[in-house]
């Protein structure tokens, strides 16, 4: 009998040690590639900002228009949970994050997350490696966990034969508000594994960098670049909580064919030097720098450095944003001009024959904000320009 009960005793000590082997995520096995015409479709959705139950609008978004736009990909950059998400636990976390991915997983489309501010809230009651984990289980989820810790890591695209690297795609995890009460951004620990990163793939592609969009939540301060910093009544001007000043988006320097800003970048502290946008320049290999975050945002521009960075507005229904004029951005590439890639956005209105949907959690916009300070400045501007 002790025989007996030694022996079951090592087998299951054995399958406790092999268990974790079983339930790792391969996912860098997991290969994306062209499809056998030569093109790729990314679909970038962030801001979505889910509760257990999901909002029904979200879902039809989401459903909507991965059936209309056949993405080879979904990309998730951030805010995937809410920031009213008072009553978040484990349970209830998992089912917000498995109700986000199902409508990828129905469809067999492949996705990749990163993780923004209000994920970074949801901490405490629930860690990022256990957010991770609930990604990580689905089938569908492609993110290389041999990354920079669970939300920063990137993932490479093959020819159609999968007989050679085309591209590369990284995603960051831009973390959440520093001791000054401004956005941190990323690490120097992040930076430096992004330029060794680089090199390893520059390397592999025989000595050129090789062509890569990134997806992060929090834009880098230099998005600035793009903008104008403007008088009051300028048209398309809005007001900037952070420094106070007004801002217009400068037309020389959009390469879309329509823009749109709702409100004052609200990128990583103005005041801190991350060195993520200068190792974008020293490294060269960054196609495209694509953000989250500001939910009436929705513009692409190029800066004076000829570095490409855009925005997709927010996606969700259960926070502010644009109205019907909520959106995916789609990346339409080609396998033999990646650099030439097209991009646009897909508006639910658009998909579902709506007309200026109203929304209540509109009115909680900076868009709001920006209306309020016009009226301040219209009968009070010359005082307040006396105190600056």
């Amino acid at each position: 009998m002790k025989k007996i009960t030694s022996a079951l005793l090592t087998l299951i000590l054995a399958f406790t040690l092999v268990c974790p082997a079983f339930a790792a995520h391969d996912n860098a096995a997991k290969t994306l590639k062209f499809n056998e015409g030569g093109k790729f479709r990314i679909m970038m959705i962030n801001d979505y900002q889910d509760f257990d139950k999901s909002n029904k609008r979200s879902v039809e978004f989401i459903e909507k228009a991965l059936d209309s736009e056949k993405p080879d990909l979904v990309v998730l950059v951030g805010d995937q949970l809410s920031d009213m998400f008072y009553t978040a636990n484990y349970k209830k976390v998992k089912t917000a994050i498995n109700n986000i991915v199902s409508p990828m997983q129905e469809r067999d489309i492949p996705f990749l997350f990163t993780f923004g501010n209000h994920d970074h809230d949801r901490e405490k009651a629930v860690s990022l490696s256990d957010q991770a984990g609930f990604y990580y289980s689905s089938p569908n989820c492609y993110a290389d966990t041999e990354g920079f810790g669970a939300g920063t890591y990137n993932k490479l695209i093959y020819s159609h034969d999968g007989s050679r690297v085309v591209m590369n795609i990284y995603m960051i995890d831009t973390n959440n508000k520093d001791e000054n009460g401004g956005y941190s951004g990323v690490t120097q620990d992040q930076v430096e594994w992004y330029k060794a990163k680089s090199d390893e793939l520059k390397t592999a592609n025989g000595g050129e960098p090789l062509p890569s969009l990134l997806f992060q939540h929090i834009p880098v301060k230099e998005i600035y670049e793009l903008l104008n910093k403007v008088d009051s009544k300028t048209e398309g001007a809005v007001y900037s909580m952070v420094d106070h000043n007004w801002y217009a988006l400068n037309p020389e320097k959009m390469i879309s064919d329509t823009y749109v800003m709702g409100e004052a970048p609200c990128s990583e502290d103005l005041d801190k030097v991350t060195g993520q946008y200068q190792a974008w320049l020293e490294k060269g290999d960054i196609m495209g720098a694509f953000f989250a975050h500001d939910h009436v945002n929705n513009f692409v521009g190029k800066t004076s450095d000829g570095i490409v960075m855009g925005y997709n507005s927010g996606t969700g229904f259960a926070t502010y944003g644009n109205g019907g004029n909520r959106t995916v951005r789609m990346f339409v590439i080609d396998e033999n001009d990646v650099e030439s890639y097209e991009t646009y956005s897909v508006t639910y209105d658009s998909l579902t024959g709506s007309s200026d949907t109203k929304v209540f959690m509109d009115l909680l916009s900076p868009v709001v904000i920006t209306k309020i300070m016009k009226v301040v400045y219209a009968l009070f501007g010359n005082i307040i320009k006396l105190f600056k």
